[in-house]
């Protein structure tokens, strides 16, 4: 970057890579540098205008004002015309009038410049779309090099918006002679070629074709994903915290079948091996030593991908989880922990983007934020008491209860916080029962339990039956050895429990019969019949007076 200090487009890619880091410390040192030149040459429209990009998202109306200052400065500057046509299309900043003259300043400097034309999507000025469109094919049509070839599906989608569906057919044969065109360069070691048939094909309606660009692709052009891994889930729905064990057995034993292929494609993608070890931690008979050899390899290549850099919290804290759930490795669990707590404050004092976030996107992110720093608490104080260091554990669930309760501030009368928080409250609870476990206060550890078990009743959430229950069997362990029955077990706890198992685990079955011929009559006496109804969604009401 040095090197190219004039260079806009070099020193616009400093700025997205520290922008789109995951270390907010990253943008701020952004921000800062390009202040301070900003502060040095206050008059340089260039310099405006790289540290206004700094600051969009973070700061934007200041980002505005540079932005302002430096077309005040240099009107035949064009690259500010750029981010006033995303600021002003942005939902906090929704100025279409606004957004579509800056698209015409910019196209007007720089017709040339591809990246101009991806701004005009959602702007509804259907007449200057389809002049820019005609315009825009003018300029891509005779060029085959990447960056054109990788603007065919925005020259497509711009032509479909523009147009009434009256004239899709048309349009069609439009994209196929694209195809066609296309196909005639032959540009196969060209990633972009390939992206542009398998959406040319989509559009013409030849799935066939589609999927063969897309399997072409991935064998030249390997990353991460797989076709196969792409098609299973399509068609493999994902069943959900609350479906019946034994759809989510089928679901994850399926999963894990398939990970054996797509490893032996893929055998270094950290996203894969992930999605195994996803499937061994659901899987309540999974070998254990499966589990950790797969935990392993994920940790290695979530390292091995990041290089000097700390893995990022999200990463820490899913580790951790698997190794809670299976009751493994508690000192790399602390560990893990503990390098979530770090990492997620310096990832937390990144403010929300202004260009999108509403109130309720900010009141929702401070509960969940809340939500996650106590899982973690409560992993350390786990971890310290199947090490037995009972000291750190009380410390560990001491500071467990301050996020707590500041979780409890925050629930403002939505029942999905209060659910939630019940079930982060009876996490802490359990916590302090195994801790009293483990110091021989079974009477305390007793009641803390039921502590457990009532919170995570009120939180509606327990296992369905044939589902592993740590909560529900070291509590009843406990019980039967200070004397409780199993009666007197089941009419206090089981029976509660299976209800709301019951009323949590319902499902929808998928109709499949044909509906048989009918003739009713509506409340305005207008008698209907099934073919009057034929190729329409109909939902029918029946209820009486008796």
């Amino acid at each position: 970057m040095q090197g190219h200090p004039g260079d806009v487009f070099v020193q616009r890619a400093y700025i997205g890579s520290m922008s789109n880091s995951n270390t907010p410390a990253d943008r701020l040192k952004a921000i800062a540098e390009y202040k301070a030149l900003h502060d040095q040459r206050p008059d340089d429209a260039y310099i405006a205008y790289l540290y206004g990009t700094t600051l969009v998202g973070r700061d934007t109306p200041q980002a505005i004002k540079l932005f302002t200052a430096a077309l005040e400065k240099a009107p035949n500057f064009p690259w500010p015309h750029l981010q006033f046509a995303s600021i002003y299309s942005a939902p906090n900043f929704l100025d279409k009038a606004k957004a579509i003259s800056h698209v015409k300043a910019f196209l007007s400097a720089c017709p040339s410049a591809l990246e101009g034309y991806s701004s005009l999507t959602g702007l509804g000025d259907n007449d200057f779309i389809r002049q820019a469109a005609s315009q825009f094919r003018r300029i891509i049509q005779p060029r085959t090099d990447p960056d054109a070839l990788g603007a065919y599906p925005t020259l497509w989608q711009l032509e479909f918006a523009s147009h009434p569906p009256s004239e899709y057919d048309a349009l069609r044969k439009q994209v196929a002679a694209d195809v066609a065109h296309l196909r005639a360069v032959d540009l196969e070691n060209v990633r972009q070629w390939w992206r542009a048939l398998q959406e040319g094909y989509k559009l013409t309606n030849d799935e066939k074709q589609s999927d063969w660009a897309a399997g072409q692709s991935a064998r030249r052009f390997p990353n991460w994903d797989l076709p196969e891994h792409v098609q299973w889930y399509e068609h493999h729905e994902y069943p959900g915290s609350d479906a019946p064990a034994d759809k989510k057995k089928t679901y994850y034993s399926d999963l894990l079948k398939q990970t054996d292929a797509w490893i032996k494609a893929r055998p270094k993608s950290y996203y894969i091996w992930f999605e195994r070890l996803q499937a061994l931690n659901n899987l309540d008979d999974a070998p254990t030593a499966e589990v950790e050899s797969c935990f392993a390899k994920v940790l290695a290549l979530g390292q091995a991908d990041k290089g000097p850099e700390p893995l990022d919290s999200v990463t820490d804290f899913q580790l951790a989880w698997v190794l809670y759930n299976k009751k493994l490795q508690p000192r790399r669990q602390l560990e893990l922990a503990q390098k979530f707590l770090e990492q997620f404050a310096a990832e937390s004092k990144g403010s929300p983007n202004d260009l999108y976030s509403s109130k309720k996107d900010f009141e929702d992110g401070t509960f969940w934020r809340t939500s996650w720093k106590f899982s973690a608490i409560f992993h350390e104080a786990d971890a310290y008491v199947r090490l037995k260091q009972t000291d750190r554990a009380q410390d560990a669930l001491a500071q467990a209860d301050a996020a707590l309760r500041a979780l409890k501030s925050q629930i403002k009368d939505k029942d999905e916080f209060r659910k939630a928080y019940a079930n982060q409250e009876s996490s802490y609870w359990l916590a302090e029962a195994r801790l009293a476990e483990l110091q021989g206060h079974k009477l305390d550890a007793m009641a803390y339990y039921e502590s457990a078990l009532l919170a995570r009743l009120d939180s509606g959430s327990v296992p369905a039956r044939g589902e592993r229950d740590d909560l529900a069997h070291d509590a009843h362990q406990l019980w039967a050895s200070l004397g409780g029955s199993d009666e007197s077990w089941k009419f206090w706890y089981t029976r509660r429990a299976d209800a709301i198992a019951a009323k949590s685990h319902l499902t929808w079955d998928k109709a499949e019969d044909p509906l048989p011929p009918f003739q009713l009559a509506d409340l305005q006496g207008k008698t209907w019949q099934l073919a009057d109804l034929k190729g329409k969604v109909a939902f029918l009401n029946f209820w009486d007076s008796s």
